[in-house]
């Protein structure tokens, strides 16, 4: 089955099931589920048509085969609702109660593993779905109650540790403002050696503090100056007994500029270093978005242009359909007239007669009494057939022979050919996607009301799973208008967001 002519197939059997007639909506689910075993909207679909056909065990079935395809996709939240909805309708199902134990148990398992990671959003949601369903052996409403013991507990722990972390942050820069003030005394009473010990030490409690790295190379660069100054005085004033002693201090003073040196040589080389890191980063980070919005790009161009070509086809094949139901629809009206025009002077020469003749209506006017088993697409090609003119006549019946009986036999053709083009499904319609979604149509065809309210649900996610969003927006805007607050009807639009976002 194409995805085309599955969605045809969708849109007709939901059209059925809208309008109560259960038997061909039945029809064709069960060929729809035969073809897509693994899609369990079709299966609620088929379950619910049963169940409006008082067909209980077969709705049981299907129901049940709808569970086993969300169990195989591990789906276990849309297992319990729809067991909220059938466990009164099947309260003593065996299939149902083992299924509904298993996905329980599976459920509790799941958010009491989530309650341990802390997860306790996830954990709560879990809970409040089942909790209808609290029992000796799922204690649902306890364990929700633990939870939110456990949350409050931990929440009290993070506090405190965010609140003994905040206390040693304020600790360690209480610490640090003492050692720059120590630092700057030394500096005041020019015990430079004393300022860069002290600010090295600091610098151990604080790596990344930028503002004592720059306070640490102002002090290297004030002591270079002033030993630059102090030897020219030196100089000057040296006497030939402590030229010993210069060359002592002058040695020191060049091991410890060589000191000065290597540091703020390993200070230059840690920036540069991070700076390389840092830009490597922004240019891999720029390619990486560079690279998703060419991708992008040239996925939007793809899909518009397979749309474009898809929609020129539908017309296409759609215009000559029209061009033909025209001709038929034509050709039907003029043997119609052509005939009675006949009967018409076949009896007015007769009028003088004593005895009438009885008038037989054409082969091609009657009504065909054969049925076939139809397959899916004989099904659809039924919707869409030209319905046959004219009524069986009776045995013995009396035709007067008159104008008026032409004109209206002229009228009823008219109106037939009317109700056969209102009656068409095909009106304007144009498939916009590989699965079939279309247009709107000048007549809202959505009823909503609590016996269709599931339906309409689960009507709406079978376009989602087929992506046909325009038609599940449709059938969206119509349940938010008189169930805004129903848990099901939100997540029909989050459902289309995610899928839209993927």
């Amino acid at each position: 089955m194409t995805p085309e002519e599955k969605t045809l197939y969708v849109k007709l059997a939901y059209q059925y099931y809208q309008n109560k007639d259960y038997k061909k909506a039945i029809s064709l689910y069960e060929q729809l589920a035969e073809a897509e075993k693994d899609d369990f909207n079709i299966l609620n679909m088929l379950g619910d048509a049963y169940l409006k056909a008082e067909m209980k065990e077969k709705a049981a079935d299907a129901y049940i085969n709808g569970i086993s395809v969300l169990e195989s996709k591990g789906q276990l939240i849309k297992i319990i609702k729809l067991c909220k909805k059938i466990i009164k309708t099947f309260p003593d199902d065996p299939r149902l109660k083992n299924k509904l134990k298993t996905t329980l148990r599976l459920l509790i398992r799941d958010a009491e593993k989530k309650t341990l990671q802390h997860e306790y959003k996830e954990a709560r949601e879990i809970y409040e779905e089942i909790k209808d369903f609290d029992s000796e052996e799922f204690p649902v409403i306890i364990k929700l109650k633990e939870l939110n013991e456990e949350e409050e507990k931990y929440k009290a722990r993070e506090k405190q540790i965010a609140e003994q972390n905040m206390a040693k942050v304020e600790q360690r820069n209480e610490l640090l403002e003492k050692f720059e003030k120590m630092a700057q005394n030394y500096l005041d009473n020019e015990d430079y050696d004393g300022a860069v010990e002290t600010y090295i030490t600091a610098l151990k409690l604080s790596p990344d503090n930028q503002d004592l790295r720059r306070k640490l190379h102002d002090v290297y660069r004030l002591i270079a100056r002033k030993a630059e100054g102090e030897q020219v005085w030196q100089k000057i004033d040296m006497s030939p007994a402590e030229k010993i002693e210069e060359a002592k201090r002058k040695a020191a003073e060049e091991r410890r500029m060589k000191i000065i040196q290597e540091e703020e040589e390993r200070a230059r080389r840690l920036l540069e270093e991070e700076l390389k890191i840092q830009k490597e980063y922004e240019e891999k980070e720029m390619e990486i978005i560079q690279k998703a919005g060419e991708e992008l790009k040239q996925k939007l161009e793809e899909a518009h242009k397979k749309e474009k070509l898809k929609e020129e086809e539908i017309q296409r094949i759609m215009k000559e359909q029209e061009a033909k139901k025209r001709e038929l629809l034509e050709k039907i009206k003029r043997e119609a007239i052509e005939k009675w025009k006949k009967q018409k002077e076949a009896i007015q020469g007769k009028e003088n007669t004593s005895e009438t003749k009885i008038v037989e209506t054409p082969a091609f006017l009657q009504n065909e009494t054969k049925t076939q088993k139809a397959d899916l697409m004989d099904t659809l090609k039924k919707t869409y057939e030209i319905p046959q003119i004219g009524k069986e006549v009776n045995d013995k019946m009396d035709i007067k022979p008159s104008i008026d009986i032409q004109k209206k036999e002229e009228k009823e053709s008219k109106k037939q050919e009317s109700n056969i083009l209102a009656n068409t499904d095909i009106k304007d319609e144009h498939i916009i996607d590989d699965i079939g979604e279309v247009e709107k149509k000048p007549q809202d065809d959505i009823i909503v009301n609590d016996e269709t309210l599931d339906s309409l649900i689960t009507t709406a996610f079978i376009y989602i799973s087929q992506n046909v969003f325009k038609e599940a927006m449709r059938i969206y805007n119509k349940l938010v208008e008189k169930y805004p607050n129903h848990p099901e009807v939100k997540q029909i639009i989050q459902e289309i967001s995610k899928r839209q976002g993927n």
